[in-house]
């Protein structure tokens, strides 16, 4: 068979916290066409209990995973057999929901009365984005998400803290609406009890964006301090680089740990991660990788723009970068591959040290990208693009340099 990514239209999903059962569990629907004639190819990170195509039942075993040669952990679910071209169709899963069959994932936790629950999206491991809890397709397909959420048997009052419209039916239920625009590396769900957390909310007049900032009560840290530095990078990211892309809100959730992760227009992490993480909401959220493979870019300009996370170098480094330095592979070449190299935090970051030096410093390179920014905001990005772009702006062709720090090439 040929597995065929499929193009999503559109998810319906419930998620179900039963407390009173200590289980969670899951419905979906996923409306799809296909590109072309093959076996429709998507994945999703938890155990099957029943599915159907088009109203008609199959074998969970019909839809298993399968290895497309992307690496360890990348592997897709695809269905056992041929489905044409030229027509919408809707595959239909019931499943439990647990801890993701994926590197370094995170279960929901149901104690008692209480439910612990955050998406936890990752760049760093196959499987890491939305198909840890529904189905999705790769990273650069687009589509509507429903999430329909309830926790059951629970007198605790619970919070459902995301970037997209949250709309609460009844306690302790919540319907949440993301834009059709949005991808699976974009929305951000965290579920705590109330009475964890602490909330601040403040409308800015310039730009006019709501800023909603939520700490963990572990967390040691002031929610003016953190609206604060968030209002400062919004400021300072609007005026360098272009507009912010994300709507009329941006949101915090700060944790105690040491962990961060960025979504469309939010970020859930630790306060040391936190310029990081809002600063992808122009590279890497607000202009997104078009293949996972992609997601070099993002991680290896904000470290260098922000010198934080993994890289110890200054921020804007300027540093000659000659075409005799170790071969990198930041951008891992097969179309099914899933994950960002950790180089790209460190080894990217050199990279554009040396772009810098090349475009005749860091300003220039600054400049570079906000034009490329404003060129693509709220769409997809590719290296091949990105090396297009900065050769026209350093007037020489910078391919050899991608070739060998990016592609490893010697």
């Amino acid at each position: 068979m040929e597995a065929i990514e499929v193009d999503i239209q559109a998810i319906d999903a419930l998620l179900t916290f039963d407390l009173a059962g200590s289980v969670a569990h899951a419905r979906a629907a996923v409306t799809f066409s296909m590109p072309a004639a093959g076996s429709p190819a998507l994945d999703l990170r938890q155990p099957i209990d029943s599915l159907a195509l088009d109203g008609a039942a199959l074998d969970p075993d019909d839809f298993p995973h399968v290895d497309l040669g992307g690496g360890e952990g990348a592997e897709m679910r695809v269905l056992d057999g041929t489905v044409d071209p030229g027509a919408v169709h809707e595959l239909q899963l019931a499943y439990q929901l647990g801890l993701p069959e994926a590197e370094n994932a995170k279960a929901p936790e149901l104690a008692g009365d209480h439910v612990d629950f955050d998406f936890w999206l990752s760049d760093l491991h196959p499987g890491r984005y939305l198909e840890q809890w529904v189905p999705a397709g790769l990273c650069g397909d687009r589509f509507r998400l429903t999430l329909h959420v309830e926790v059951a048997g629970s007198t605790t009052p619970h919070e459902l803290v995301s970037n997209g419209a949250v709309m609460a039916t009844r306690p302790g239920r919540w319907t949440v609406e993301f834009p059709a625009t949005w991808t699976s590396l974009s929305p951000m769900v965290v579920i705590a009890p109330r009475d964890d957390l602490e909330i601040r909310t403040t409308d800015l007049d310039e730009p006019e964006v709501m800023l909603v900032t939520i700490r963990s009560r572990s967390a040691d840290v002031g929610l003016a301090d953190v609206e604060a530095s968030v209002r400062q990078w919004l400021a300072d990211h609007r005026r360098a680089y272009g507009p912010y892309c994300h709507g009329s809100r941006f949101t915090t959730f700060i944790w105690s740990s040491s962990r961060g992760m960025e979504y469309d227009g939010a970020t859930t992490s630790s306060a040391d991660a936190l310029e990081h993480e809002v600063f992808h909401s122009w590279f890497g959220r607000g202009i997104k990788p078009a293949r996972a493979s992609d997601g070099w870019i993002d991680e290896a300009w904000t470290s260098w723009c922000t010198s934080s996370r993994r890289y110890q170098g200054s921020r804007f480094a300027v540093e000659a970068l000659g075409l005799d330095e170790e071969p990198q592979v930041l951008y891992p070449p097969h179309p099914w591959s899933r994950y960002t190299p950790a180089a790209a935090y460190d080894e990217g970051t050199r990279l554009f040290a040396g772009l810098a030096h090349l475009l005749g410093g860091a300003g220039q390179l600054r400049a570079a990208m906000a034009g490329w920014y404003q060129q693509h905001a709220g769409g997809f990005v590719t290296t091949a693009g990105l090396a297009g772009h900065l050769s026209l702006a350093a007037g020489k062709d910078l391919t050899p340099w991608f070739d060998r720090y990016v592609h490893g090439r010697a």
